[in-house]
């Protein structure tokens, strides 16, 4: 999910910067200082997710969520609870009352990242075809692969692996193309190097996971989110 930061101080953007670039599902695309910046940002880019905190000079937050009547997703992160109860008839997806801690922050991307998702799945079943599979260039070649025989992902310097369950494919193509090609819902990234099918997954411990016979690891980054999915199966 594409997002950005709007708020007027500058440590605020330094933590929100480091909480995002902890949770995979989120990219950051912009910094906003006031609301003039962030109105530039949208109507340059694709956004899903604004962090907007209330108390900005000229315009405040309150008041940019009742000129715009179509904005992406929005977090509230403010240091007064003051204007809560606007915010939520707002329709906005959470408040976070600053300072926040990493866990508070987490919770609230995921309302937005779950909501998005739903969405998505409820365009995707009024299809009349969902698309269970991606073409691949490998060997001078387009290669059909069915998404369910993919078990694992891998990168290899400017290349990937792609395993299934009957062969290997060589592909010049970067871990983030390749994410975007594939089911979010299937596929997790776990680490910088490996994405991994849900469907193929068998067991998970502190520091690593099983894919078949592969031992894969998982970095700090990673975990939460992959927690998250576990504890939803549980």
């Amino acid at each position: 999910m594409n997002c950005i930061i709007v708020d007027d101080e500058e440590l605020a953007h330094h933590v929100m910067e480091e909480y995002i670039s902890r949770v995979p599902f989120l990219n950051l695309v912009a910094h906003c200082y006031d609301i003039q910046e962030s109105v530039t940002v949208l109507h340059n880019n694709k956004v899903d997710l604004i962090f907007l905190d209330l108390n900005l000079p000229n315009i405040s937050g309150i008041e940019f969520l009742k000129t715009f009547n179509k904005l992406p997703d929005v977090i509230i992160t403010t240091a007064s609870d003051d204007c809560a109860i606007q915010g939520f008839e707002m329709d906005v997806k959470d408040y976070l009352l600053k300072p926040f801690s990493f866990e508070r922050f987490l919770n609230a991307a995921y309302k937005s990242y779950n909501f998005t998702n739903n969405k998505k799945l409820l365009n995707e079943s009024a299809s009349p075809l969902k698309e269970a599979f991606i073409f691949v260039r490998s060997n001078n070649e387009d290669v059909k692969l069915n998404l369910n025989e993919i078990t694992r992902i891998n990168a290899l310097k400017d290349y990937i692996i792609i395993h299934t369950t009957n062969r290997k494919l060589i592909v010049h193509q970067t871990m983030k193309s390749i994410m975007e090609k594939i089911n979010d819902e299937q596929f997790i990234r776990v680490h910088n190097s490996h994405i991994v099918s849900l469907s193929h997954l068998q067991s998970v411990s502190k520091n690593s996971i099983m894919v078949g016979d592969e031992r894969i690891p998982v970095s700090e980054k990673y975990k939460p989110y992959l927690q998250e999915l576990i504890d939803r199966y549980k």
